[in-house]
């Protein structure tokens, strides 16, 4: 069988390590690597790598073939040029790696007739088939950790800060890691700046001095919410940082290793019981694939 193996959308710790244990999984196979997702595939471009190669990049975070986000994919266009490069290559199964946009991207490859298997990887855990997806927990571990940092230094001079973390749309990643720092208020789609103001007052009253705000991205601009917090909060300093990319990087965490691990594994099932079409889940500790 001819199969191919892409990586789509937002990188994230523990794509490596899958695409590792894929490639040894089906070594029995042809096995094509593109680079940049979707778009490599338009453009043919394959990528060259050797098992011991990919063995040295299971650890970091990213992903060693690359990754984009390809407008030109979603034209008539562009579908028509992939659909070129995988007939080249006689391309019996690709396999995505990838969030909600890749996600929609397999679909329509599944109506051109394309057989299709596929990965939640995305850092926001919004993938609604998956209760994981790869890379969450090392995002999670990340924040944490960066939040822990800087903290020390709001502390010493009785500083307010607000934190703001990856999630697209998805309040996971927010409430988890609020929860491992302790933060006095989360901050999601649902809150209200009132509510926070309520909350921040409370730990202050309550002896906290140097309150920990943790902002799901898009919901509110953050500066906004420092300038709201400043005039209400008289006399107080107050200091916001964008935790950003730096949610991505890193080595995996162990955990990641072992999920990441465990869904090749179910996608290697699939591809030895030739069930096609199908995206492989996380549902309730238990790895099991079921249809796009």
């Amino acid at each position: 069988m001819n199969i191919a193996i892409i990586a789509s959308g937002g990188d994230g710790p523990g794509m490596n390590n899958c695409l590792y244990e894929l490639v040894k999984g089906l070594k029995a196979h042809s096995i094509t690597l593109f680079e940049y997702g979707f778009q490599g595939i338009i453009d043919d471009r394959v990528a060259k790598y050797t098992l011991p190669e990919l063995n040295k990049y299971k650890h970091l975070g990213g992903v060693v073939i690359k990754s984009s986000r390809s407008a030109e994919f979603m034209t008539l266009n562009g579908m028509k040029k992939a659909l070129k490069t995988l007939n080249k290559h006689e391309i019996d199964v690709l396999i995505i790696m990838g969030g909600n946009g890749s996600l929609q991207g397999a679909r329509s490859l599944i109506k051109q007739g394309v057989k299709v298997l596929f990965i939640p990887t995305t850092i926001d855990n919004d993938i609604k088939e998956s209760d994981y997806t790869l890379g969450f927990d090392t995002a999670i571990f990340q924040a944490t950790n960066f939040v822990k940092d800087v903290d020390v230094s709001m502390q010493s001079f009785d500083r307010i800060c607000i934190y703001e973390v990856m999630g697209r749309h998805c309040p996971d990643l927010a409430n988890r890691v609020g929860k491992n720092v302790n933060a006095c208020y989360v901050f999601t789609a649902n809150s209200t700046k009132a509510e926070l103001l309520k909350a921040v007052k409370h730990a202050i009253k309550m002896g906290e001095y140097s309150p920990k705000i943790i902002l799901q991205e898009n919901t509110v601009n953050i500066e906004e919410l420092k300038e709201y917090l400043f005039e209400n909060l008289k006399k107080r300093d107050i200091k916001s940082s964008i935790i950003g990319y730096y949610q991505r990087g890193g080595l995996a965490t162990a955990t990641e290793m072992q999920s990441s691990t465990l869904f090749a594994k179910e996608i290697i099932n699939c591809v030895k019981e030739k069930r096609l079409n199908q995206i492989v889940v996380k549902k309730r500790n238990e790895y099991k694939h079921i249809p796009i």
